[in-house]
């Protein structure tokens, strides 16, 4: 794991035992015991180049993963990149994202909202910012939808 990928792995998972943006007060505690991460989770993480943080994410609370996943991206910004190319291949070849995808950037957006950032972080250039709006406006499906259009196009 990448130094960065490690920061930002510490970090998330302290925002969330602090309570900080909120966390605490939308999910309750923080998972004794890491819990079964969600399939677009884990593909996200892989499509990012960071599967070997599932292990990290499995502590968050999976009505707060969006939003852990979201603030891992604005401290890392080369999977941030790797993320929206995700997302813009599957809008590109289908016209839809996933939904879970779609959370993440509606996160992204409005921790960005009005050209800002979460404090610490430098703000979203604006074709960075531009991206995660029109990913945010897409059509969101479930993962099955997706992996079921992608075998049946050979991708």
């Amino acid at each position: 794991m990448s130094p960065r990928a490690a920061a930002a792995a510490v970090i998330v998972a302290g925002a969330l035992a602090l309570g900080a943006g909120g966390a605490s007060a939308q999910a309750g505690d923080v998972p004794a015991a890491p819990t079964i991460i969600s399939m677009s989770l884990m593909e996200a993480l892989v499509a990012v180049g960071h599967p070997e943080l599932a292990g990290v994410f499995a502590y968050v609370p999976s009505e707060q993963d969006t939003v852990a996943f979201a603030d891992f991206l604005l401290r890392d910004r080369p999977s941030l990149k790797a993320f929206l190319k995700k997302g813009e291949r599957d809008r590109k070849a289908f016209g839809v994202i996933n939904a879970w995808d779609k959370d993440v950037c509606l996160h992204l957006v409005a921790a960005t909202a009005g050209g800002g950032a979460p404090l610490g972080l430098r703000p979203l250039s604006r074709s960075q910012l531009d991206r995660v709006s029109r990913l945010s406006l897409a059509g969101g499906v479930t993962l099955q939808f997706l992996v079921e259009r992608r075998a049946a196009e050979g991708r």
